[in-house]
């Protein structure tokens, strides 16, 4: 089996045209230039598998932080969607009311007009009935003063009268 063995690595060793065989008794892989060559580039691949390690363990750090995140920012972002909607609507059933608080102010306007004008007749029927009130007064005062002077003009002969009766 030894022989075979040999035999295997001398056939490598032939056909090693990198120096990357790694047999014992090739020349090429024995070159210290070739063997030089061969660290620095051992170094380059585990200086790239580091990086991808290190960019790996970034990458995930960063997922942990952005994608929440991320997903804060649609929630509040589908939110502030809704109140801008939610006042939009709002603002939209406050002018169709205005429209029709402003129809029911033209109304009441014409309506206190009216008022207006009912009030000027009120106070003018007011001020006939003050009117007739002092001239009642001045009639009641009259008729007061003529039943002064009747009481004056009967009770005087009435009194010798009575002094003539018996009951």
């Amino acid at each position: 089996m030894s022989s075979n063995d040999s035999a295997t690595d001398k056939d490598i060793a032939a056909s090693c045209d990198d120096g990357d065989c790694g047999a014992p008794d090739c020349e090429k892989c024995q070159d210290p230039a070739i063997a030089e060559k061969k660290s620095m580039e051992e170094c380059m691949g585990r200086s790239m598998e580091t990086l991808s390690k290190t960019f790996t363990a970034s990458a995930r750090r960063w997922e942990m932080i952005v994608y929440p995140s991320l997903f804060a920012f649609i929630l509040l972002a589908g939110y502030g969607f809704y109140l801008i909607f939610s006042l939009t609507e709002d603002a939209h059933q406050m002018a169709k009311n205005m429209q029709t608080i402003s129809e029911n102010m033209t109304v009441i306007s014409e309506s206190m007009i009216l008022v207006s004008q009912n009030t000027n007749n009120q106070t003018e029927a007011m001020q006939k009935m003050v009117n007739n009130m002092n001239a009642m007064n001045q009639s009641i005062n009259k008729m007061s003063h003529d039943m002064a002077v009747m009481n004056y003009s009967v009770s005087r002969p009435m009194n010798k009268i009575n002094s003539f009766m018996p009951w």
